[in-house]
C-alpha cells in the first residue's frame, strides 16, 4: 500500500538519500527546515511511502504576491491588478522502483495540487522543471510551457568606477527600505518584503548571499548576489526607471571583485535593465549558452488559461529554487 502524508522529521534522512539519488545531491534536514518550516508564508512537504521507503516527495510554497490586472483571478483584484498568494511547485523527486509504471510520483502529485491554486490566489502555480519532469507533467497534471530563456554571464568589469557621486550600501540582510524599492520598480510576482529577502538569503543554510543598497541621484536600487564558488548569481536586481544605473553597478562588480569573485550571472528582462534595456550588455554580459525553462498549470478544475493570466509576468533569479 502507497500511504501519502506530510514529511516528517524522521523521513528527512530518507528523503536526502531520494535527492542524492535521483539529482546526484542530498537535501540536507537543514535545507528542509529552513525551506518547509521557516518559510514567511505556506509550505506544503508531501512523501509517499511504501513499506517503510520513501517513493517520491512533492512540495510547494506559497507567499504573498501581486499580478498584473485582467488575469481572470478571483482573489482581491482592483484597477491595478491583484494581490494574494501565489504557489511555486518545489523538490519534485521520485523513483519507479517497485511501482511498475504508475509512478508514486503521479498519485503524490495529484494529491499535492488538487486543491491548488485556492479561490483568493493567484490563478495560476509556477515552477522551474526540467525538460523530463516538465513532459511527466504535462501528461498527468496540466503543466504548461511558459516561458524559456538563456542566463547571461561575463567576466566581472575590472576598470576603475566613474568619478560621479555613487553610494552603495552592502551587508548580509535588508531592511524595509528594500520593499519600497521593489514597489518602486512597480514589482509584480512574490512580494520582496524584508521577511521574505531575509528568509531567503540571509537565513539560508550553506549559501552567502550579498545585499547591495545601490543610488543613484535620488533613487535607490536593489541588488542580491549569491556567492557561487568564483561567480556572483544576480539572484535580486531591481533597479527603478530612469536611473542612469551603469556607474553604480561598476561599484557593485568592483565589490564582488574585491571578495574574490571572477564572474557574474544575470537573468535577462526586467527588472535587471532597469531604465536601458542595454544596461547588461554594457556589463560585458553575453548569452550564457544554456536554457531555463519556466512551467505553470492552472486549477484542475477550470479557471483562466494559466498561460495567458502570467503572460509578461516577471521572474527574478531568486524564484529559482536552486539559486
Amino acid at each position: 500500500m502507497l500511504e501519502i502524508r506530510p514529511t516528517r522529521p524522521d523521513d528527512l534522512a530518507g528523503l536526502g538519500a531520494l535527492f542524492a539519488d535521483r539529482f546526484g545531491h542530498g537535501l540536507t534536514a537543514d535545507d528542509w527546515e529552513w525551506k518547509y518550516r521557516h518559510l514567511p508564508g505556506e509550505a506544503r512537504s508531501l512523501v509517499a511511502v511504501a513499506d517503510g521507503e520513501i517513493l517520491a516527495h512533492a512540495g510547494a510554497l506559497t507567499l504573498p504576491s501581486r499580478w498584473p490586472a485582467g488575469t481572470g483571478g478571483d482573489g482581491r483584484e482592483g484597477r491595478d491588478g491583484g494581490e494574494g498568494n501565489i504557489w511555486q511547485l518545489v523538490d519534485f523527486a521520485g523513483t519507479t522502483r517497485r511501482r511498475g509504471l504508475r509512478a508514486a510520483l503521479v498519485d503524490l502529485g495529484r494529491s499535492l495540487l488538487a486543491d491548488l491554486p485556492r479561490p483568493g490566489d493567484a490563478p495560476w502555480i509556477y515552477g522551474f522543471p526540467s525538460e523530463r519532469h516538465f513532459r511527466l507533467g504535462e501528461r498527468v497534471f496540466g503543466y504548461q510551457p511558459l516561458l524559456r530563456f538563456e542566463p547571461l554571464a561575463g567576466e566581472l568589469p575590472s576598470g576603475p568606477v566613474p568619478a560621479t557621486s555613487i553610494r552603495i550600501e552592502t551587508g548580509d540582510f535588508c531592511g524595509d527600505w528594500a520593499e519600497a524599492i521593489w514597489e518602486a520598480c512597480g514589482g509584480l510576482g512574490v512580494r520582496r518584503s524584508a521577511a521574505f529577502l531575509n528568509w531567503r538569503y540571509y537565513a539560508r543554510p550553506q549559501r552567502y548571499y550579498r545585499f547591495y543598497r545601490i543610488f543613484s541621484g535620488g533613487l535607490e536600487g536593489l541588488a542580491v548576489f549569491a556567492f557561487v564558488a568564483e561567480e556572483a548569481w544576480a539572484a535580486e536586481i531591481w533597479l527603478p526607471a530612469p536611473g542612469r544605473w551603469y556607474p553604480s553597478m561598476l561599484a557593485v562588480a568592483a565589490d564582488l571583485r574585491a571578495a574574490g569573485l571572477r564572474v557574474w550571472r544575470f537573468w535577462p528582462g526586467p527588472p535587471a535593465a532597469g531604465a536601458d534595456p542595454g544596461l547588461l550588455a554594457e556589463l560585458g554580459l553575453h548569452p550564457a549558452g544554456e536554457q531555463r525553462f519556466i512551467g505553470c498549470r492552472g486549477r484542475l478544475s477550470g479557471g483562466p488559461d494559466p498561460v495567458t493570466a502570467a503572460a509578461g509576468f516577471p521572474y527574478a533569479m531568486g524564484d529559482y529554487d536552486v539559486v
